[in-house]
């Protein structure tokens, strides 16, 4: 592969990531909103089933940006083996001295358990009030 092949997949991603996020936030919107209008009220059995599909969507969020991730560090790699061989531009350069991957994976994970948490609480636990 070629440095202007390796970066090309390298800024594609991005868009991937952006475009997972905003399916991630979508969920998280849409499932407050309906717990706020309706979902509170509900059976018992009816949140367990919308909170066990929220889950799932989650879990496959989850292995979508832990495979871009694994996918990003392959071509960070790729890079940095090519950088030994020739000289990189300076955007290779800079590819390569702002690798983000690892922290951001832990960041991601984090977040996603708080947010689970939360949700995990205000579904089963959390006593709304009267409107």
């Amino acid at each position: 592969m070629s440095e202007a092949e390796i970066s090309n997949q390298l800024l594609a991603l991005s868009g991937l990531a952006l475009s997972g996020l905003s399916v991630f936030l979508t969920l998280f919107s849409a499932y407050v909103v309906a717990l706020y209008f309706f979902l509170h009220q509900a059976p018992l059995l009816l949140r367990l089933t919308v909170f066990a599909f929220l889950t799932l969507a989650f879990i496959y969020l989850a292995a979508y940006a832990r495979d871009m991730a694994e996918h990003a560090q392959g071509l960070h790699e790729a890079l940095r083996q090519l950088g030994t061989h020739q000289p990189l531009s300076a955007g290779g350069q800079a590819l390569l001295a702002h690798d983000l991957n690892a922290r951001l994976r832990w960041a991601n994970i984090a977040g996603l358990a708080m947010i689970y948490v939360g949700l995990l609480y205000v579904t089963f636990f959390y006593r709304w009030k009267e409107r």
